[in-house]
């Protein structure tokens, strides 16, 4: 670029601020953005490829790379707005880092590969490796063989998390004993050997692949390129190179970002923010930004981003405080924060002051933000009690998980009830998990006939399962159910279902059950909680079991609406990265509630740090009135008194 360091290009619509002016100009070769939440990382972007290109730079040797097509889609919309003409936009290369890798894959094999983005498309290649691995390994191994779609989705999430990470790749993998990569990779046997058959079959261990499933055309890319200079010559030279949302970067992603800088010698100027890591699940991590960046390019120049264009000054000082970092607001207007105050030893006392900050919601969409699902049981509950229309964003229902659904089975078989439970679909989704639950280790034609079948013919699910159960490997865990449904079966209608279902829950060990099912112990910990939380919910609305099916179905039809047409929505919090809200509400900002223990607390932090962000006008917080079941995060935001409204 040039050593003239006034902006040449001057952006239609907005005035650049002396930050975003820094960071249009600078001179360095990599030029990292440490951003603040809501300050206009992409438009910064956007002036920085818009400069390049007043100065001469040929759009076609420029790159941009992000990591959602959402995203893709708002860098676009943001050149075209600063002023950028329509059809120099389109000549520029706007890609998500996988659709990238894919179009560098295409070009190097010189054949299309079958690309499968859902886990509808991928279950039936999991189903295949799971059954390969319980022909070639069972009288070996004692194996845990689950073929439902929870245990598919699962699988589906592991395999990607061990890829992004380059698992496989670590130097000692192919000279360390299984136990050793065992322990390595943090898996289990049966997942270790499930997903290698799985690569296989998806054509990773040869070369000749059949499909790409999500993140696989980086994963592939990478192996592909990593050790072989030749063949990263032949990857596209870039001049400029710009990247969004690097606090997501994972090690193949960050891998393929390094080559493509050298490869031509790249500027590159990325931005993030440290402090919104949260999807460590799928390998991202704080170190890409605060050390490896340094560590491949030690003369990299940091600049900061810190003016909000999202939130007033009340919460960027709140939140530049909690993460110790300058946080200020580019906007006028305040953003208003209230901290409510709840009885902890009333299990309905957070939901009730919920319903009470929802008399005052603010004009526009009020999210309810949740650390997870099972958070939903009460807040949902008390919704409906109070007939408040609400919406899901990338969530279901807590009616509609897996351990409720779950309960749900149990209770109708037991009282031979299963016409209560309208819906076929639903029925067949009862099933999974009543399969899921009792362990029984069906193969994939097994189960998916079975659905089927209770699909259509409601009244042989009770006999079905019965003789699935009698013929089970798992006799302890078969003797368990049929306990469970034998003592439903003996009460009388009137019986009061939270007292029955707290039988239950002991009775089939549900709480162990939970922890074989799920891969990742804050899952199974979260399904535990989810128990309790029905549980205690049915005994709280004091429903009998005669009444049991009909007062979930009530409430499974009543209140939800469409999300796009909700003006308040429930998510967790992990599912709102980038999008912003009028009205903000954090229920359950209490000891082990969040941030939850046995958590990377760095991380928690990072997860409160992105849901208070989401605010754009008010900021409401519920917690307990005694300071001591008080969350951290209350005291961390250090709070001046007028901007704390209490009640009880």
């Amino acid at each position: 670029m040039s050593t003239d360091n006034a902006p040449q290009f001057i952006p239609k619509r907005i005035t650049p601020t002396p930050e975003q002016v820094a960071i249009q100009t600078a001179q360095k070769k990599v030029v990292l953005i440490d951003a603040n939440a809501g300050a206009a990382k992409t438009t910064t972007l956007a002036l920085r490829l818009a400069e390049a290109l007043h100065r001469g730079r040929a759009p076609e040797r420029m790159l941009a790379l992000v990591f959602t097509e959402a995203a893709r889609v708002a860098l676009r919309q943001r050149l075209l707005e600063v002023g950028v003409p329509l059809g120099v936009v389109k000549r520029l290369t706007i890609d998500t880092f996988d659709a990238f890798a894919a179009k560098v894959l295409l070009q190097l094999e010189n054949m299309q590969v079958a690309s499968m983005r859902s886990d509808e498309e991928l279950r039936p290649v999991a189903w295949e490796a799971l059954e390969v691995v319980s022909e070639k390994y069972a009288h070996r191994y004692p194996l845990e063989i689950n073929t439902t779609n929870g245990a598919i989705a699962e699988f589906l999430k592991l395999q990607l998390r061990t890829k992004a990470r380059l698992d496989f790749q670590h130097p000692d993998f192919e000279s360390n004993s299984l136990d050793d990569n065992l322990e390595m990779l943090g898996m289990s046997r049966t997942h270790y050997l499930w997903l290698r058959e799985y690569e296989g079959l998806r054509g990773a261990d040869t070369g000749d692949i059949q499909f790409r499933a999500p993140f696989d055309a980086t994963y592939d890319l990478v192996r592909m390129l990593d050790g072989d200079e030749p063949l990263r010559q032949q990857l596209p030279a870039f001049q400029i190179i710009v990247a969004d949302e690097l606090h997501d970067l994972n090690e193949a992603s960050f891998r393929l970002l390094t080559m493509l800088i050298r490869r031509g010698n790249a500027f590159f100027c990325g931005a993030g923010d440290k402090d919104q890591v949260i999807y460590t699940w799928s390998g991202a991590d704080h170190r890409f930004l605060r050390q490896r960046f340094e560590q491949e390019f030690p003369a990299l120049q940091r600049l900061p981003l810190t003016a909000s264009y999202r939130y007033g000054p009340q919460l960027a000082q709140a939140v530049g405080v909690l993460k110790n970092k300058a946080s200020v607001s580019a906007l006028s207007r305040a953003t208003h924060i209230e901290v409510l105050q709840y009885e902890h030893m009333q299990p309905q006392a957070c939901s009730a002051q919920l319903i009470a900050a929802l008399e005052h919601a603010h004009a526009g969409t009020t999210a309810i933000l949740l650390r997870d699902r099972d958070q939903a049981i009460r807040v949902e509950t008390a919704l409906f009690q109070s007939g408040i229309a609400y919406g899901l964003v990338d969530m279901n229902s807590y009616l509609l998980s897996l351990e409720v659904l779950m309960l749900r089975g149990m209770v109708a078989i037991a009282r031979k009830d299963l016409h209560a439970i309208k819906s076929g679909p639903r029925r067949g989704e009862i099933l999974e998990a009543l399969v899921a639950f009792a362990e029984i280790p069906f193969t994939r034609a097994e189960l998916q006939q079975a659905k089927a079948d209770v699909v259509n013919y409601p009244d042989l699910l009770e006999g079905f399962l019965t003789n699935q159960l009698a013929k089970s490997q798992n006799q302890d865990k078969a003797a368990l159910t049929l306990a469970a449904v034998d003592y439903l079966r003996a009460l009388p209608p009137d019986a009061l279902a939270g007292d029955a279902l707290q039988h239950i829950f002991g009775l089939m060990q549900l709480e162990q059950t939970a922890r074989r099912i799920y891969v990742d112990p804050a899952q199974a910990r979260v399904v535990a909680r989810s128990l309790h939380g029905f549980i205690a919910v049915c005994r709280e609305a004091g429903v009998a079991l005669g009444g049991f099916a009909g007062w979930l179905g009530e409430m499974e039809e009543a209140v939800m609406v469409s999300t796009g047409k909700a003006k308040l929505v429930i998510a967790c919090i992990d599912q709102i990265k980038g999008l912003e809200y009028n009205h903000v509400i954090l229920p359950y900002l209490a000891v082990d509630e969040f941030p939850r223990s046995k958590t990377d607390p760095l991380e928690e932090e990072n997860r409160f740090y992105v849901a208070a962000t989401r605010a754009r006008d008010r900021l409401t917080l519920l917690t307990p009135e005694d300071p001591a079941y008080q969350s951290r995060y209350i005291a961390a935001l250090q709070l001046k008194q007028k901007t704390v409204a209490s009640k009880s």
